[in-house]
């Protein structure tokens, strides 16, 4: 668990030369301070730092080469052809972007870019390398450890050595700088060498016996050196001509001390071996050494270590430390502490706001007075926990406590005087209009002091339970009084006047704040009000993104709002508090304060007035641990973009780090996709957004987590972009991105898909022949079986009743033969044989008929002979015409045509009033055709519209007859005169050769189980 340890640094000032500071000096004690230690999970010990251009801080840590995000330290290891244990002992980042790292065992180079850290081809240096610097030039140099000192500039390739034949003297290199103009100067311990542009050797620019210093760069240009007999300018801006004239400031004097360092105020960092960090305050000011402000910062502090070993500004202005020990961070608060103010009272500090500009601050055992720019005076010592302060028409401040009150005035205690027991503490207390002296003590009721006498006003009126809090003195006069948990009064004369505070939430504590015009802001656990003439109007806690209750209200004389949450300060402008009110929506903050700013403690949570305005403008704030100030005029900001930076891609086991673009593996469907977001000043209060393109329907706000996880991705592109706001609001709407690809498998591809595709439609066409051949089979089957019934019936027409007749015609016959040809009754008998001669020729006939399929038919001579048995009277002309190459006709489908175009000759002959008749036969490979068209009348439109006409059966019986062979038939009015009617078959059921793949077919379902039922 990372051990985070976050503290408002103390006033501390070691060795310090004067005392006198002004106002624009930033102190020690106005930087917040936040450190990571190796009892958590922070790499130790330090050994150098740098800030990438993307903004990650990287450390060279004895742990390993780390970078730190404000969050995490991830461990950048080399990918290959060094020991993984062997550590870094320098850093450097290129202006290119380009990380640099010397390892201090084998003496290699490597260079992070692209996402890895791979070993330079650069040979080993001479011995372990302990500074590195990039030139003017953008040429590389190294400083190694050598006693004899050594210098080396990468070329081509390989490094060039610089030593005593180029002029550097045999001597301890302690630190290496580059210049403004290009310079490489170096310091030893007993003198400082340059390099100048373009020059071949190095130069002496002075002797400093047993010295040891150190160089550093100050904002202007000055190459300064921090020695054992202090720290000074050597040369005038840019590095170029001589140093402005001054005493040297009194540093740290010990043999060995750590890189100093100038930030971007002026300001001197010195990270001392044994004595915490030292700072000399707008050290590169000229009359700052006239009278300079040094002050240190140990680990009784709160600093990781007294053993500091490197000091770097980031780009946002945050001072980092290195130590044996862990990393430190200090930025410059825009809300500050006061040294004297750390005693707080047990229910939060009282705070009043004078009519003369200054604050009073009630805590523990003193009372104090801060005049307007002023800093804090004691004006009562040794007094236990003031309970209330208010101020009296006359400028007198009345500090009621457990027992007594107490008016001060004018610097000194005019009068004391007892108080009533109210068995519980004093809420508050106010002025009203005549200038009495109101207190309200909750359970033990309100109470007002006129003329030296007390009374208990107001007690349990109406039944309701009393118990008066928070109390004010409104702009027209009024005491405006928490009455109840849920209720306001308004007291002015006799009766007071209620509001109701129906917020949705207990007020419990609430905090009341006067407006100019006369309305008065209520604020607490519900959110915020403001009542006034005509009514109330609020915002409610639930509708603001800030959750618990406000303790604090102030109404700047800007006219901003400002408001006290339990974990920031927020300012809201005018016009937005306005739409706020109007819409009972939360506004949007103009700023929110918080850790990274100076609020290192919680607003009180048992005060009922945490926040006031002093006459200089400054807020002071009441605090769980003391009361803290800032001006609003002097905010500290970077109004900086925060960096945005994706970490890694971590998809099928594989990482992928600093990723752009990415070609990930088939079957890749999860991913984790980590990023940091690169601002230092508070990198727990900046809000993310991030969206997967081709995922996400919206931005994901993801709080404070710094990754995402994704699932069941399907093939295809994706664009992963995150964005960020700092604690400041101010967005970085680029952000960053990576875009990767997940390529189909086979089974994921259009090609398996197409496959499947046609597989489908295969499938379901193999369904759909077997169902036709189904229905095919079933109908053959329904065919072989009439045909079976027609040929039974013939034979037994033939073996019985025709054989029985003939049989009968013989004997009667021979009969006939024995009688007299003369006897009347004999040719009565032969005209009777002779019928029944008829009879069974036409018996033969007929059992002829019902053998039509022994073999296949002949459609046009069937057609021809229905045709000439039609009985036209008079005679009409029947044509008959083929199409296609003729086929042989199943015996039974040619049956049923032959019947269906009788049935349709005989309504022609009989209704059409024709005059001719066309019949045509249409072989194909699909179906058979026959279509029979005439030139009479037609048919009725409603018979037509209707299938049949009602009462007759000729036109149902032809249609039965069509569907029961497998065919349609169809009857229309032609457009020029007469009907068609037309007879279509699938080729598969009308012709007789289609018979054996019939039987074929039928075979196969009967394996399979699926033979059709005749």
């Amino acid at each position: 668990m990372r051990s985070i340890k976050a503290v408002i640094i103390a006033v501390l000032l070691l060795h310090p030369v004067t005392a006198a500071a002004a106002e624009q000096i930033r102190r020690l004690a106005h930087y917040t301070h936040q450190r990571w230690t190796e009892e958590g999970e922070a790499p130790a010990p330090v050994l150098d730092m740098a800030q990438g251009r993307d903004g990650y801080l990287w450390l060279a840590t004895g742990a390993g080469l780390f970078r730190f995000d404000g969050i995490n330290f991830e461990r950048i290891a080399v990918e290959a052809g060094l020991d993984q244990n062997d550590p870094p002992s320098a850093l450097l980042v290129a202006r290119n972007g380009d990380v640099w790292v010397s390892f201090a065992d084998s003496r290699r180079f490597a260079v992070y870019r692209d996402g890895a850290l791979r070993v330079s081809p650069l040979p080993a240096a001479s011995d372990r390398v302990v500074a590195m610097a990039e030139g003017k030039d953008s040429a590389i140099w190294a400083m190694t450890a050598r006693f004899d000192a050594e210098l080396l500039q990468v070329r081509d390739n390989r490094w060039r050595r610089f030593d005593a034949a180029q002029g550097l003297p045999r001597d301890d290199a302690l630190s290496l700088l580059v210049a403004a103009d290009g310079a490489v100067w170096v310091s030893l311990s007993n003198s400082v060498v340059r390099l100048r542009p373009g020059a071949a050797r190095f130069e002496v620019v002075r002797e400093t016996p047993r010295a040891n210093g150190m160089l550093s760069r100050d904002p202007e240009g000055r190459v300064w050196l921090s020695a054992k007999d202090g720290s000074y300018p050597l040369t005038g801006r840019d590095g170029q001509g001589s140093p402005p004239p001054g005493p040297a400031y009194r540093t740290d004097s010990a043999q060995i001390r750590g890189a100093p360092m100038f930030d971007r105020a002026g300001n001197l960092w010195i990270a001392t071996r044994y004595d915490g960090v030292q700072r000399v305050a707008a050290a590169s000011a000229p009359a700052s050494r006239r009278s300079p402000l040094i002050e240190s910062l140990h680990g009784r502090d709160g600093l990781s270590s007294d053993l500091a070993t490197r000091i770097l500004e980031d780009r946002e202005g945050n001072i980092w430390v290195g130590s044996e020990k862990g990393l430190d961070k200090l930025r410059p608060a825009t809300v500050r502490s006061e040294p004297s103010l750390t005693r707080p009272a047990a229910f939060g500090d009282k705070l009043l706001s004078a009519s003369d500009g200054s604050v009073y601050v009630g805590q523990a055992d003193a009372v104090y007075r801060i005049a307007p720019g002023g800093d804090p005076r004691p004006i009562l010592r040794g007094v236990q926990e003031p309970q209330s302060l208010c101020e009296a028409p006359d400028g007198a401040i009345w500090i009621a406590f457990a027992t007594r009150v107490m008016v001060w005035k004018d610097g000194r205690t005019v009068r004391t005087f007892d108080r009533p027991d109210t068995d519980s503490i004093i809420y508050d207390c106010a002025f009203d209009a005549q200038g009495d002296y109101w207190i309200s003590a909750a359970a033990g009721g309100l109470l007002r002091y006129r003329q030296g006498r007390w009374d208990a006003m107001f007690q349990q009126p109406d039944g309701e339970r009393f118990h008066p809090m928070t109390m004010v003195r409104d702009a027209r006069g009024r005491l405006v009084l928490q009455w109840a948990l849920r209720r306001l009064a308004w007291l002015d004369g006799s009766a007071p006047r209620f509001a109701p505070l129906e917020l949705g939430r207990d007020a419990t504590a609430v905090t009341l704040q006067p407006t100019p015009d006369g309305a008065v802001l209520a604020a607490g656990a519900f959110g915020l009000a403001r009542f006034h003439e005509s009514g109330a109007d609020a915002i409610p806690a639930d509708r603001t993104p800030l959750r618990g209750r406000i303790s604090g209200v102030v109404q700047s004389r800007e006219g901003d709002t400002w408001l006290a949450y339990p974990r920031a300060l927020v300012r809201i402008a005018p016009q937005d508090l306005e739409r706020a009110f109007a819409s009972h929506a939360p506004p949007r903050p103009a700023l929110t304060l918080g850790f990274g700013d100076g609020l290192t403690s919680r607003p009180h949570s048992h005060s009922q007035r945490s926040l006031v305005e002093g006459g200089d403008g400054r807020l002071w704030i009441a605090t769980e641990t003391g009361t803290l100030w800032m001006d609003p005029r002097r905010i500290a900001r970077t109004n900086l973009a925060p960096g945005v930076a994706i970490r890694s891609v971590t998809a099928a086991d594989r990482l992928y780090r600093d990723p752009a673009t990415l070609h990930l593996k088939k079957a890749t469907s999860s991913i984790e996709i980590d990023y940091a977001v690169l601002s230092f000043a508070d990198p727990r209060q900046v809000e993310v957004r991030y969206k997967l393109e081709g995922f996400d329907e919206d931005w994901v706000d993801p709080g404070a987590r710094r990754q995402a996880f994704y699932t069941n991705l399907k093939p295809g592109k994706y664009r992963f972009q995150v964005i960020a706001a700092s604690n400041e609001g101010v967005w970085n709407r680029t952000g960053a991105t990576v875009t990767f690809d997940i390529p189909p498998t086979f089974l994921q591809s259009p090609w398996f898909l197409a496959l499947c595709v046609a597989v489908t439609l295969g499938l379901l066409w193999v369904f759909y022949r077997l169902r036709l051949a189904q229905l095919e089979q079933r109908i053959h089957v329904g065919h072989e079986a009439r045909l079976s019934e027609r040929e039974r019936i013939a034979r037994e027409l033939h073996d019985t009743l025709l054989q029985s007749v003939q049989g009968l015609v013989l004997r009667f016959q021979s009969i006939a033969n024995k009688m007299p040809p003369e006897d009347q009754s004999r040719d009565l008998l032969e005209s009777a044989l002779k019928r029944a001669d008829d009879v069974i020729v036409d018996g033969r006939n007929r059992v002829r008929d019902l053998r039509v399929a022994e073999s296949p038919g002949d459609l046009a001579a069937i057609l021809e002979e229905r045709g000439a048995a039609a009985g036209f009277d008079p005679p009409i002309p029947v044509h008959i015409v083929t199409d296609g190459v003729p086929r042989a006709v199943h015996p039974l489908v040619a049956a049923e045509i032959g019947r269906i175009a009788g049935e349709a000759l005989f309504n022609i002959a009989r209704h059409a009033k024709a005059q001719s008749v066309d019949m045509s036969i249409h072989f194909s490979g699909h179906q058979l055709g026959v279509r029979i068209c005439d030139d009479g009348v037609g048919i009725p439109h409603e018979v037509v519209a209707r299938g049949h006409k009602p009462g007759h059966f000729g036109l149902m019986g032809m249609r039965e007859r069509a569907q029961r062979i497998g065919g349609v038939l169809s009857v229309t009015n032609r457009a020029v005169a007469g009907a068609e009617i037309s007879i279509k078959v699938p080729a598969r059921l009308a012709y007789a050769d289609k018979a054996s793949a019939r039987s074929r077919l039928s075979s196969l379902l009967r394996i399979i189980g699926r033979a059709p039922v005749a």
